[in-house]
């Protein structure tokens, strides 16, 4: 051999060397790919052993059996888990869809597949030799629902979690390969309620699998197990709690190194009987503290070494410094007043079925909403996987969680025990994260006459065992005094079952009225899911639907359109209703932000495709903007500093002055002093009527007084609306639209007008001859041509399936701005405040026996469960004459009723124009038929 060649293979040897020092022994092997796989209809698989049998079909995972095409095509006959809505299988208009070769189901979503019992997945693992006498845990990350483990042919255990990863101790396998088999069962193990976002059909569905993290670990048989971190702020440290673990009789003494960042380590011992080790650790003179604006994570490390230095263990913790607390109307975050800005997180990920458990999902989620001015959001009966909490420390947002629950408590059902167990699991695993602010057992618990012990035991158990969060016995009730704080679903302008009877519907509109008169105790209260406000549906999302769930009742919508051919107008009817919408959002939201409580929670900041179809979103379920609105315009009534116009009216004469209190509700990082407060009054073309700047100092709190603003409106000749823009440099601007109308003004008909309220035979004779007739209808339609359906200024509660038909059952009007019919009544395409009192007076006409073509001046939209074309003022052509039809009341009170009287002028004028010229020609006895 030449020197030459022994050269190059000391080298190599040398390399290979110094490779294999470098790497270490592979601690971390992940399971995701292909596994084998069965399902497990009628329960044999255990009784059969399946375990030692080798499964033959195909899976992957991490995942969803139904995605990947296992399980039935969903029917009539699917057991869902669910309220079901019975109309479905008796009302005709949904015959068609309850065919198997057309199966769709309109009050949620439909899974390509579907099925709920046990399934079996499989696949062989091989144990590493350098992992003999180690410690060897399985994990699996956000199982639906219960699992249990086999190896080979041992059962390892089982675990029934909705929230936390299920781990098994594998430490007992030998090197080499092994039979890992795991058994899922997607049934409803525990009433933790059949609506429950954690277990329901209505939205994440009932799928089957694994969606997580997969994986082996092995580490020394003495263990960190758990580390909780409880940040004590006033006295700048943290206590330490330290579960240590071991494998067999693997126990030792030994010490741990305890270490935060940069900081000095802390030494610490521990015998063969500890099990449990509690520590203080110091943070330095000034530690930095974690809240919305700042969002600094600290990283604790846990070094174990056993006595003999045969073993070592590291475990690290990220941890934020922070405290939590209340002070009279305000949750406190590090004694600082914070106001919630809050929308609801309801388990929707329609692509999937399942929560995305990758920082980079959650990251984005909270990305966006922080664009829209939040800083919180509530998981609805259910629980986020690690990834959320994680984004949720980085961004800055405020998390609530509940116990996978909107059940029946009290009664003695297993959700009684599960409730206690699972919120153990929970703050076990995600109780260091500084996000996780808040937490509730469930939704809106029902219960008998042991519901509220139940629940104050339960709050009082948490308020004593970890003061890391605040704790409150229910979202929505009850408001019991063991409570941190009450969440409550009052202090909005909309509640349940009020119709068109409530705060938006029923007063004149202005913003001016707040909750003060709804909240209790002197506690903080969180507003319970406001807004809810619809919007009509995207037909252009349905192609976004390319996952396991698929958006077929949309299809059933689209044919509901079309049965009245009213298809053309669906892109109109989306952003009218949804300038509509946002103009709710916007009145319920600042409403609060005029209170002096604790913040509210939004139903929702995007779509909920449940319980009917509750298209409540400005965003769709995929989180992105809809094509009427943008973030930029929700932050600017919805954020840390808000500007706020107090204004009595949106309706005012030219021989008034206007007036407006202005407030600032200020919760940012800090107190302000002497902020310019610039205002500004503008009219069309967006000139300047009036302008100025106030100062304000700006405490935390809702109600900082800036002063008052007054204009006189003597200089608008003709009815115009004005917009009043509030601007704080740098820190936030809003807006109000107002509508100034001439004092004195014509509503005389004239002679060549013939005004009537029924189309007698002679005024019938008189316009087929080419007369101009104006009918007034007001409180004349018939229950079959449209009284029934109850209109409101909102637009659609919830929606009309899930609330039963609760009022109002219209989505706001329809109109062309641009229609001389509107010359002297300004106005946008879409439903404003002027609107109030108009349709506040007026019935709606079903035209469904009219010319298809015939589309009213001033259209209603329906609900998407009728699709009926309906209106309240639309003209025609009869004979040689024509006719304008209008059910709104244009004859009383006009003195008071500015926007009916000017609605009145205007639609007079255009009736003396030659631009009043009908194209679509009607029978007289068609429009008989609207009235009694």
């Amino acid at each position: 051999m030449s020197e030459i060649t022994k050269h190059i293979k000391l080298v190599l040897l040398v390399a290979m060397m110094a490779i294999h020092v470098a790497v270490p022994a592979q601690n971390r092997i992940s399971l995701a790919g292909k596994w084998q796989f069965r399902i497990d209809r009628d329960d044999q698989g255990i009784k059969q052993q399946w375990y030692v049998r080798q499964l033959k079909d195909p899976v992957k995972l991490p995942g969803a059996m139904q995605s990947q095409g296992y399980g039935d095509e969903p029917s009539v006959n699917t057991k869902w888990i669910g309220e079901r809505y019975e109309s479905f299988l008796t009302e005709e208009k949904y015959a068609p869809y309850r065919k198997d070769d057309n199966f769709k189901f309109p009050f949620w979503l439909t899974p390509k597949k579907y099925y709920t019992g046990a399934a079996w997945y499989q696949r062989v693992i091989n144990i590493p030799p350098q992992w003999a006498g180690k410690h060897i845990s399985l994990t699996l990350e956000r199982c639906h629902w219960g699992t249990t483990v086999y190896t080979d042919n041992q059962l390892i255990g089982a675990d029934s979690s909705l929230a936390t990863p299920h781990v098994y101790d594998l430490s007992h396998l030998s090197p080499g390969k092994h039979t890992l088999s795991i058994r899922v069962d997607n049934r409803y193990l525990s009433e933790v309620g059949i609506n429950a976002h954690s277990a329901s059909d209505q939205t994440q569905g009932t799928w089957n699998g694994i969606a997580g993290d997969i994986v082996l670990e092995a580490g020394s048989p003495v263990f960190v197990k758990q580390v909780q971190v409880y940040p004590d702020i006033l006295n700048r440290n943290v206590q330490l709690k330290i579960i240590l673990g071991h494998t067999g009789n693997a126990i030792s003494a030994g010490s741990l190194s305890i270490s935060v960042d940069q900081l000095p380590a802390l030494k610490k011992s521990f015998s063969n009987n500890d099990s449990t080790l509690s520590f203080t650790y110091p943070m330095g003179d000034r530690p930095v503290l974690w809240d919305e604006f700042n969002h600094t994570l600290y990283q604790l490390r846990v070094q174990l070494q056993t006595a003999d230095k045969k073993n070592t263990d590291n475990k690290e913790i990220s941890f934020g410094m922070r405290s939590v607390g209340t002070a009279n109307s305000k949750i406190t975050v590090n004694n600082h007043p914070v106001f919630l800005r809050g929308t609801l997180e309801c388990a929707i990920f329609p692509l999937t079925g399942y929560p995305p458990t990758d920082t980079a999902a959650w990251a984005r989620i909270f990305r966006i909403i922080k664009a829209h001015g939040l800083n919180h959001m509530r998981f609805h009966s259910w629980c986020p996987p690690e990834a959320a909490f994680t984004a949720a420390d980085h961004a800055g947002v405020y998390l609530s969680v509940e116990v996978d629950c909107w059940a029946r408590v009290g009664d003695g059902l297993s959700v009684d025990n599960f409730l206690y167990e699972e919120s153990n699991r929970i703050i076990a695993a995600y109780g260091n994260h500084p996000s996780f602010l808040m937490m509730v057992p469930t939704n809106e618990p029902a219960g008998g006459k042991n519901r509220d012990p139940y629940l104050a035991a339960f709050v009082k158990y948490w308020k004593d065992k970890d003061k890391r969060r605040l704790y409150s016995a229910g979202s929505g009730w009850p408001a019991i005094a063991e409570n941190d704080y009450h969440v409550m679903p009052e202090p909005r302008i909309q509640a349940w079952g009020e119709g068109i009877k409530s705060v938006i519907n029923a007063q004149a509109p202005n913003s001016q009225f707040n909750f003060k008169e709804k909240i209790k105790d002197n506690k903080p209260v969180v507003a319970h899911e406001i807004g809810q406000w619809c919007v009509y549906p995207d037909f252009t999302e349905r192609k976004k639907y390319t996952g396991l769930l698929q958006a077929r009742n949309f299809d059933i919508f689209y044919d509901f359109m079309k049965r009245e051919h009213l298809q053309s107008q669906a892109h109109d009817f989306l952003m009218a209703s949804g300038k509509l919408q946002a103009l709710c959002y916007k009145a319920d939201i600042e409403a609060g932000m005029r209170t002096d409580y604790a913040g509210y929670q939004l139903l929702d900041l995007h779509d909920f495709p449940g319980q009917g179809t509750a298209l409540v979103g400005i965003l769709d379920p995929f989180w992105n903007s809809k094509p009427y609105f943008t973030p930029a315009a929700f932050h600017r009534f919805s954020s840390a500093t808000v500007p706020l116009a107090v204004i009595s009216k949106f309706t005012w004469k030219n021989a008034e002055v206007f007036t407006a209190a202005v407030q600032i509700a200020h919760f940012g990082k800090e107190q302000l002093r002497k902020v310019p407060v610039k205002w500004k009054i503008t009219g069309k073309n967006k000139r300047v009527i009036a302008n100025g700047t106030l100062y304000a100092d700006l405490d935390l709190k809702n109600d900082n007084q800036a002063g008052n603003i007054s204009c006189k409106l003597s200089g608008i000749s003709k009815a115009e609306k004005l917009n009043l823009e509030i601007i704080l440099d740098g820190l936030g601007a809003n807006d109000w639209d107002f509508w100034v109308y001439p004092d004195t003004l014509n509503v005389q008909p004239g002679a060549d007008i013939t005004v009537t309220d029924a189309l007698t035979p002679a005024i019938s004779a008189k316009l087929e001859a080419g007369a101009t007739i104006l009918l007034l209808l007001s409180n004349k339609i018939t229950e079959k041509k449209g009284a029934s359906i109850k209109t409101g200024m909102s637009t659609i509660f919830w929606n009309t399936a899930w609330t039963e038909g609760q009022p109002p059952h219209t989505l706001g009007i329809l109109c062309d701005p641009a229609s001389p019919l509107f010359n002297d009544f300004p106005t946008e395409y879409y439903s404003n405040w002027q609107w109030w009192d108009i349709i506040h007076t007026a019935q709606p006409m079903h035209l469904d026996n009219f010319p298809a073509e015939l589309k009213p001046s001033v259209q209603l939209i329906d609900t998407w469960y009728e699709a009926r074309k309906l209106g309240i003022l639309f003209e025609a052509k009869v004979g040689k004459g024509k006719i304008v039809v209008t059910s709104i009341d244009l004859q009383h009170d006009l003195d008071t009723r500015l926007a009916a009287r000017q609605l009145y002028h205007s639609l007079l004028s255009y009736m003396h124009t030659k631009a009043f010229d009908p194209l679509v020609a009607v029978r007289p006895e068609q429009i008989q038929e609207l009235y009694k």
